[in-house]
């Protein structure tokens, strides 16, 4: 009887230190798996901004492969007004957050689409007294390419604000009617509130 009783203390004893032991084992494998979480936000990070250093690199350059003498790209005031399209006589825009949507927020929103399966190429030239922006997209794995044309033009609306004015949008050779704009913007309000 003594035995059983000092075998049944050495199978406790040998239970609570397996118990500690998983339990060290757990701490270590979900501090590990944190470290891995913060390392893989850290890396999307900058992915990121390489992306947006490699896009923006891009829109510079890319005006310079026609061999024309310098780079045309719009002024950092035409980008960061407030974007907007005329409608009824009225003048829409997106605002969210303290702060209007810019032509810059939308290329920035079409260049977040480029990834390892869709190549975004954008492209700028002055036109008229306008500014146009040429998207394109092609995606990797089935081939499908998209064109999208933007022209804008600085506007001063009645109440003398000063805004970047969408005044045609082409996609696939197609111009977009106004309800599709319309439709658009609506769906940018969600976006940029979200």
């Amino acid at each position: 009887m003594s035995d059983a009783l000092d075998n049944q203390s050495l199978f406790r004893s040998e239970i609570r230190s397996l118990r500690d032991e998983v339990a060290a084992l757990r701490a270590e494998r979900e501090a590990e798996s944190a470290r891995l979480e913060a390392e893989s936000v850290r890396q999307e990070e900058t992915v990121r901004a390489l992306r947006d250093e490699l896009a923006s690199l891009k829109r510079r350059l890319s005006a310079g492969d026609g061999g024309g003498s310098g780079i045309d790209f719009p002024p950092a005031e035409f980008l960061a007004s407030p974007l907007v399209i005329a409608s009824g006589g009225e003048f829409l825009g997106v605002q969210g957050k303290g702060k209007h949507f810019s032509l810059k927020d939308f290329v920035q929103l079409i260049e977040r689409k480029e990834s390892a399966a869709v190549a975004v190429e954008t492209s700028w030239k002055r036109q008229n007294g306008h500014w146009v922006l040429v998207v394109r997209t092609e995606d990797a794995d089935g081939g499908r390419e998209q064109n999208i044309v933007l022209v804008a033009k600085k506007t001063v609306t009645p109440s003398r604000n000063t805004v970047t004015e969408i005044i045609r949008l082409n996609i696939d050779g197609n111009d977009a009617p106004d309800a599709l704009l319309l439709t658009l913007f609506r769906q940018l309000k969600t976006v940029f509130n979200g």
